[in-house]
């Protein structure tokens, strides 16, 4: 009993521990999404009209924006010490000017990285800027190429995690049932002494909840412990930063405790009907 008991707990664990590294595959998917999202940058050139602090201000306005994920204001100036840096020479020196003018660096919020959203967003900010605008640039055809392949690898990855769910559910759902079967004799005797089905069912999915929970707990101290021990490679660590928020956690958790509950209690819920409608001379049979 206990042995069985036990052999159920762990494949139930071996099973979670796969639906938890989906988890943490598809939360890292996902932020990686995000990131990517958020490189992308609109560039607003201010115009010999705008005023010196006009940059700075505009800057500062559009940082407080919900789509705005970060604004910059860089100076003309600012600019010309960059573009000698990578020149190796200063262009004011032999043009007399500086042909560089102030701009502002705009960087979205993930959700607003699309060319409808970009859209609004530039044509708001032209008009409110007038002619102190110079021009905006952007380029829309690496947003629509970076989005198209976002949604094709979600796609794929919604796929595999499905087939591979189903998969889980089913293993899981076979080691309960294993484990029901060594006491479907047990149960026939509780049916014949008249316990009523509920009472049968009662202890039976109490048991396979509690075995779901030992094995979640397992589960998560395995992924834990696996991703403390893969600190030294970039991904594991961009992954371990990921999880040290609350809701990457809380859905990591939930990814693994709740089938961890359900599954094997629907199982043992099933399994445990299965063998109250059979007499003993079937029950020898199986």
């Amino acid at each position: 009993m206990l042995g069985a008991r036990f052999t159920t707990t762990l494949s139930i664990a071996l099973v979670l521990f796969v639906i938890g590294l989906m988890s943490v595959g598809g939360l890292t998917m996902y932020r990686l999404t995000e990131v990517l999202r958020e490189q992308f940058t609109i560039t607003i050139e201010m115009s010999d009209y705008a005023s010196q602090g006009y940059g700075a201000n505009l800057a500062n306005s559009l940082s407080k924006q919900a789509y705005a994920k970060n604004a910059t204001y860089i100076s003309a100036d600012s600019a010309l010490t960059v573009l000698s840096g990578q020149l190796g020479e200063n262009p004011e020196l032999f043009l007399g000017y500086n042909p560089l003018h102030a701009t502002v660096e705009l960087q979205l919020v993930s959700e607003y990285a699309v060319n409808d959203s970009i859209d609004q967003i530039v044509s708001s900010i032209k008009a409110q800027g007038g002619p102190n605008i110079e021009g905006i640039d952007y380029n829309s055809s690496l947003v629509d190429i970076v989005n198209h392949n976002l949604r094709k690898v979600a796609l794929i990855l919604t796929f595999v995690v499905g087939l591979l769910l189903l998969i889980c559910v089913s293993l899981i759902g076979n080691a309960v049932r294993m484990a029901m079967y060594a006491d479907r004799f047990l149960i026939n005797t509780m049916q014949l002494v008249g316990a009523t089905d509920w009472f049968i069912r009662k202890p039976m999915i109490a048991q396979n909840v509690a075995c779901g929970l030992v094995a979640s707990v397992l589960a998560l101290g395995a992924i834990a412990g696996l991703l403390w021990g893969a600190t030294s490679q970039v991904a594991a660590v961009a992954v371990i930063e990921l999880l040290t928020h609350p809701m990457p956690i809380a859905i990591l958790v939930c990814c693994v405790v709740v089938p961890g509950i359900l599954i094997p209690a629907i199982a043992a819920w099933f399994s445990a009907g299965k063998y109250l409608k059979h007499d003993i001379d079937d029950l020898y049979l199986m």
